[in-house]
């Protein structure tokens, strides 16, 4: 009879051992699973000119995840933070657009900002860096509103007043003075392993986004 209490024990033991060990992995993804802003890099909201946009949906996991904005004046889906994660910094790196030195007439956009002016295609490109980040502003030639240079000095006015995300290892943005259903702003930049992209209909309110992240 101790014999077989004995073994009822252990047995009763070893199923509470595994019915834990289950249960800790059960719990363990979803801890690994995200579902607001707070467990994300993401800002709750951003505002820029008139325009604010706010966080409505965040899912994935810590290492991949989307958060959505809506636009509070429209109420439509304009801007998306997404973070994704490779398997070394070398692959996260190749995903950054980073744009160095580049041919064509200079221009200055301030005292200490120098830009290079570039036709492509129906498009002028002004490039600039700032440390470790490449910037585009691009502007059609069809676009009567302003010249290549004025959108240029007001995108590195907004850049000058609140910085990009310190913590990058690199990082692009590409903006248009216009926009356009087929282009997105962006700004990517790569952490480590882990590249993060902002991407939305407006310039302004894309880099704000991109600068109010934690």
């Amino acid at each position: 009879m101790q014999r077989k209490t004995k073994l009822i024990t252990v047995v009763t033991a070893t199923l509470a051992v595994l019915a834990l060990g289950s249960g800790s992995v059960l719990q363990m993804h979803a801890a690994n699973d995200v579902s607001s802003t707070g467990q994300t890099v993401a800002p709750n909201s951003a505002s820029v000119d008139g325009t604010k946009v706010t966080a409505t949906t965040a899912s994935g996991t810590k290492q991949n995840y989307t958060v959505k904005y809506t636009d509070q004046s429209t109420g439509d889906q304009s801007t998306t933070l997404q973070k994704k994660t490779y398997g070394s910094r070398a692959t996260a790196k190749d995903q950054v657009d980073y744009v160095g030195n580049a041919d064509g007439e200079k221009v200055k956009l301030n005292k200490s900002t120098s830009a290079v002016v570039q036709g492509v295609m129906g498009h002028t490109y002004v490039h600039w860096t700032k440390g470790d980040w490449s910037v585009t502003a691009v502007t059609s030639n069809a676009d009567q509103t302003g010249t290549p240079t004025q959108f240029a000095k007001q995108v590195n006015q907004q850049l000058r007043k609140s910085s990009l995300p310190k913590h990058a290892d690199t990082g692009a943005v590409t903006v248009y003075s216009k926009t356009d259903d087929d282009k997105d702003n962006t700004v990517t930049w790569q952490d480590g392993k882990q590249t993060y992209t902002v991407k939305g209909q407006a310039a302004d309110t894309t880099v704000k986004v991109a600068q109010n992240t934690k």
